[in-house]
């Protein structure tokens, strides 16, 4: 289609493709604005139903003005011979490839673009919309660091009557609310589940709930099989943990009610350390061009304002919100004095004293009602402390705190009766530690020093794959060197361009060499683009089966299996008949040029 015009757009180049539609730039004729053209595909669109279902896409979104929702500018309707969208063109990455190119996000980078994902959910939801298809893939980062939710491909009115396809699941596995793997009623609460699952993976880089196929991650997501985002992300804000688990309870009574709660609690979270995208050298932005870069400097900025702010919470009494800041400061820098003797102070205060069982009731309501507010109750806080500009930073040597004007009203909670006969055993008895986890190893005696163990990991497959633990890279399989672990059980992940990841689990004793030969790694499939010199009627075989012709492929192929010989026949008629052999490769894409005698 590069170089037709559709009713009053010109179509440029193409940018992308679903399973639906393929995206191209377009110009409009007469404006000479940029937009996105959304072309269903010929063989989906000789269908009326799946035209009608582009035409949802369209009305569910012709009247969404959102600061962070992709606009659309016109529409084929369903009797044109092409069936398109014109929105408005975005220039930058989906979420999905920022993930990919930079690993995990910041704290506050997420937090902030789950605030503004939430913001254009509150919008839909408040219109009688759901997305029911929220995943990275839908999300654009524009160059200038603007959120774009698109892509409501599959949105359905929250008062229309039952669309989906009968038997057809609809939207992506691996970020579905339980309810929607089970096809049963949704509402707005399924897609703030997929906000979780989303940020869950911007965080963390992994995928909530493990599975080698789309039955499996389903079954595991109605059981709610899954780690914390905490053990994966020590290193996160508590705050923001909490918001992300909260999004993702299986039982969506649990969840919060409504989008505009979780961009409030979001918000929180940036508030808690006075954390703004505004200032230019804190804008999302900036962290697209340097990742790096902006890590460093937030991690420098975020030393002192957490143990500022812990100490404003120590003050006031809130002793689990000031742990909670100084664990995570910890993460940070493992051997802050300062801090290590504030906790230190604090535990030596805090011993068990022997009590009365009335007491000792007390005390259970005041720890089951810190625990409420640890597990979601946000109390939204004034934002008090804001980035240094980079001229002035290295790093604030001291950081101002508002005090906070708003009281917070005291609920009372009626202690029941307790008996004074009670047993003398609650009075031996230690409280459940409240401490974050790494507070309670900087506390707990040290443990009697082992040997390490040495793992090498190889594979007589021809793959180059580098293998990683909690994101750091450990050596490669090719090398297939040594590599010292300490005693105890570990998760290798091994990872490479042309394969999927693998995951292996090992327990090592002190000491102990083990060698693994891993046999079963499973490649990639390599795509191929086309050079598109070639005339769209050229036929295409590979491997020696027709695959069909260039227009219909979009001047693509795929091939299973890299390291076997695989052979691309393109029969371009009078123009010659030209073959070319791709053997034993490496990278994931690959182009079919016209250079060369047919």
């Amino acid at each position: 289609m590069i170089g037709t015009v559709l009713d009053k757009y010109e179509v440029l180049q193409k940018v992308g493709e679903g399973g639906m539609a393929t995206v191209y730039l377009g110009r409009h004729a007469t404006l000479g604005r940029d937009v996105a053209i959304k072309v269903l595909h010929p063989h989906l669109s000789s269908s009326q139903r799946n035209r009608k279902r582009f035409a949802r896409e369209a009305r569910a979104i012709e009247h969404l003005r959102h600061e962070n929702i992709l606009e659309i500018f016109d529409y084929s309707g369903t009797d044109s011979s092409d069936c398109f969208i014109v929105t408005e063109f975005v220039e930058g990455e989906t979420l999905a490839h920022l993930i990919s190119r930079v690993g995990r996000l910041p704290s506050e980078v997420a937090a902030a673009i789950g605030a503004s994902l939430a913001g254009a959910l509150a919008y839909a939801h408040s219109a009688g919309i759901l997305h029911r298809d929220l995943k990275p893939d839908n999300v654009m980062i524009r160059r200038d660091g603007t959120v774009k939710l698109m892509d409501f491909g599959i949105a359905r009115f929250l008062d229309e009557s039952q669309v989906t396809m009968t038997g057809a699941l609809v939207g992506s596995p691996a970020y579905m609310s339980p309810e929607q793997a089970r096809e049963g009623d949704l509402d707005a609460r399924s897609d703030l589940f997929s906000l979780g699952t989303l940020l869950y993976h911007a965080i963390t880089g992994s995928l909530p709930f493990p599975g080698s196929n789309p039955s499996l991650i389903l079954k595991n997501i109605i059981e709610g099989n899954r780690p914390t985002v905490a053990e994966l992300s020590p290193q996160m804000s508590a705050a923001l943990a909490d918001v992300i688990e909260r999004c993702m309870q299986s039982d969506r009574e649990g969840r919060f009610s409504r989008a505009s709660d979780v961009q409030a609690a979001l918000q929180a979270c940036l508030d808690e350390v006075g954390f703004s995208t505004a200032p230019p050298e804190w804008a999302i932005a900036r962290f697209l061009s340097d990742p790096d870069d902006y890590r460093r400097r937030l991690e420098a900025w975020l030393g002192p304002v957490l143990l500022a702010r812990g100490k404003e919470d120590l003050a006031k009494g809130d002793h689990l919100a000031a742990l909670r800041l100084f664990n995570r400061l910890l993460t940070l820098d493992e051997d802050n004095a300062e801090v290590l003797a504030l906790i230190q102070g604090l535990h030596e205060n805090e011993e068990p004293r022997r009590r009365s069982p009335l007491a000792l009731a007390g005390l259970a309501l005041v720890v089951a009602a810190v625990a409420a507010v640890a597990m979601g109750w946000f109390l939204g806080r004034p934002e008090a402390i804001q980035p240094e500009p980079i001229a002035e930073v290295p790093v604030p040597a001291t950081v101002a705190v508002a005090e906070d004007p708003t009281p917070v009203p005291l609920i009372p909670v009626p202690v029941p009766a307790v008996p004074m006969a009670a047993p003398e055993a609650p009075a031996t008895r230690s409280p459940p530690s409240l401490l974050p986890p790494k507070v309670r190893e900087r506390l707990a005696a040290t443990p009697p020093p082992s040997d390490p163990a040495e793992v090498q990991i190889r594979t007589t497959q021809p793959y180059v794959a580098d293998i990683l633990e909690g994101g750091a890279r450990l050596g490669d399989v090719r090398q297939a060197g040594w590599i010292s672990v300490p005693a105890g059980e570990h998760l290798f992940v091994l990872r490479g361009p042309g394969i999927h990841d693998y995951e292996l689990r090992l327990a090592v004793a002190p000491g102990e060499r083990r060698k693994i030969v891993v046999e079963d790694l499973r490649p990639r499939p390599v795509e191929v683009a086309i050079d598109p010199a070639f005339p769209a009627t050229c036929d295409v075989l590979v491997n020696g089966v027709a695959a069909g012709s260039l227009g219909a492929l979009g001047y693509e192929a795929s091939l299973p299996d890299p390291q076997a010989s695989n052979i691309i026949v393109l029969d371009c008629g009078d123009d010659g008949v030209f073959r070319r052999t791709f053997d034993g490769m490496a990278s994931p894409y690959l182009v079919f040029t016209r250079s060369g005698s047919p």
